[in-house]
């Protein structure tokens, strides 16, 4: 499972409206019980409320959490789920296992000297001898010292070859790109060759929602276009992808064959 959870309580981040962290933590818990999830990779999800989320799970649950930075010329701090004078817990990237996890670690990737860095980072599900990362990308204007910037064709070079090393991968989040084969896509440029796999027998990575040879699939976020994914080296058994009053993202929930 992916999902954007919009956790944030900070009002830049714009998630008024979507419900509160009991209602968030619930989303999660009814694809545990009803839609065999056995793993999620979560954005925008506010420390306090992942570990409200693990004790709703209760024991056998695993976690890795990496929060998103704010760098100054370089100079870089946590950023806080609320506002100055709100919850102070740190928001960022989860990934949530059933099941032992090991090896959890964050990857260096091209980020702005100043403006919001974004977390990259796997940890192994041992018991499928997995390696799962999230993703989660910032588009133009992040840096606001030069808005034109764009990192995501860097971002996503740098994490191909990290996924590339492991035997056995699934790899998603909010990637904030429209799919290369999406007529709307005018920054299709950032997609490196051989990622995004064109079909069976291709080279790269099958898309959950990926339909034949076309690199696209349904709407995931409000305004109507697709930038969430779930990308797999392994046997993609079906996919699912679920509207939520919770957040502005809709969730994506794959099944693979990891036998």
């Amino acid at each position: 499972m992916s999902w954007n959870m919009c956790g944030s309580q900070r009002s830049g981040w714009h998630c008024e409206g979507t419900g509160t962290p009991q209602d968030k933590v619930g989303v999660v818990k009814q694809h545990v019980l009803n839609t065999w999830v056995h793993a999620a990779l979560l954005e925008e999800v506010c420390e306090d409320d992942l570990a409200l989320l693990m004790g709703e799970l209760g024991t056998g649950w695993s976690k890795s959490f990496q929060p998103y930075q704010w760098s100054q010329d370089g100079v870089k701090w946590n950023s806080r789920c609320g506002n100055d004078d709100g919850r102070s817990d740190r928001i960022g990237t989860a990934i949530v296992i059933k099941g032992q996890m090991t090896d959890a670690q964050r990857y260096p990737t091209t980020q702005p000297w100043t403006g919001l860095q974004y977390p990259f980072h796997c940890a192994t599900a041992a018991y499928w001898d997995t390696r799962l990362c999230v993703v989660h990308f910032a588009g133009p204007g992040v840096n606001p010292d030069h808005p034109t910037w764009d990192y995501r064709d860097d971002q996503l070079v740098e994490i191909k070859a990290v996924v590339d090393t492991f035997p056995r991968t699934v790899f998603g989040g909010d990637f904030n790109s429209l799919p290369p084969d999406d007529p709307n896509n005018t920054d299709a440029w950032v997609w490196p060759a051989d990622l995004y796999s064109s079909g069976p027998g291709t080279a790269g990575y099958q898309e959950c929602d990926q339909t034949g040879t076309e690199r696209a699939g349904r709407p995931t976020h409000g305004f109507g276009g697709k930038i969430d994914y779930l990308f797999s080296s392994e046997t993609r058994r079906w996919c699912v992808v679920a509207d939520s009053a919770y957040s502005d993202h809709h969730v994506m929930i794959e099944s693979v064959g990891v036998a």
